[in-house]
């Protein structure tokens, strides 16, 4: 007597590959969502790109992420402010501190912009990090989402690898958000630690983060792409 199958019950296809780059693609897009989050909420504040504290430091610490900013004075005050994703950020940082923590700027030492680049007139402008981080995570979750219903859904074969390519145009654009916020926070840290001596600025853990997520979506993009270039003219599913 024939057994009845059960096409309701997920398949898992033992693909070594194809699980490594589920792994990979799920680390990416979890590490850039942690990015999109951090640093302007008292649980996230800890994942930061850039740090200010006073110097000597003290209990004064203000922390900043892509969408906004946390300000430790005795007590933890966030808020989420679109407007400080700008490049000079240096410029940004010391306009929205000098009012409220004038002491942070005193003793200012002149840079003359021959010796140091860093500190000569650039125009601000919105280096667009929000939508790159955007079309990064619909790149990556949907990447991730190919790579789970090829792994457990039944008649889903993925022959034109999509997985592969997506998980590729997200690694694309999280370079693309680690050279913006090298640009935006490393140099912003460098500058006014140079020109204000009563303050120490410090990167935070968030463009390591951003290396990690894109070496993860390439590692994903390779395991997900085994088999795309093959010389047979069958199609042989990893």
């Amino acid at each position: 007597m024939a057994t009845k199958t059960n096409y309701f019950i997920p398949k898992v296809r033992p693909s070594r590959l194809n699980y490594l780059g589920l792994l990979f693609s799920l680390i990416g897009f979890v590490l850039v969502i942690l990015c999109l989050s951090g640093g302007h909420s008292k649980a996230g504040q800890s994942l930061h790109f850039l740090k200010i504290t006073d110097n000597p430091p003290s209990q004064l610490a203000v922390t900043y992420g892509w969408r906004g900013y946390c300000i430790n004075d005795k007590t933890w005050q966030c808020k989420t402010d679109d407007s400080m994703m700008v490049v000079p950020f240096d410029v940004a940082v010391s306009d929205m501190l000098n009012g409220t923590y004038p002491e942070l700027f005193e003793n200012a030492i002149p840079q003359d912009p021959d010796l140091n680049p860093l500190a000569g007139p650039n125009p601000p402008h919105d280096p667009k990090i929000f939508a790159a981080a955007v079309l990064c995570l619909l790149c990556g979750g949907s990447g991730l989402t190919l790579g789970l219903l090829r792994t457990m859904g039944r008649g889903f074969e993925d022959k034109h690898y999509g997985r592969g390519f997506l998980c590729c145009a997200a690694a694309v654009l999280a370079l693309l958000l680690v050279a913006e916020c090298s640009v935006m926070y490393a140099n912003a840290a460098t500058q006014l630690t140079r020109e204000y001596p009563q303050l120490i600025a410090t990167q935070g853990p968030g463009l390591p983060m951003m290396g990690v997520a894109f070496g993860s979506f390439v590692l994903a993009g390779f395991c997900f792409l085994q088999g795309c270039f093959s010389k047979e003219d069958s199609y042989r599913p990893i």
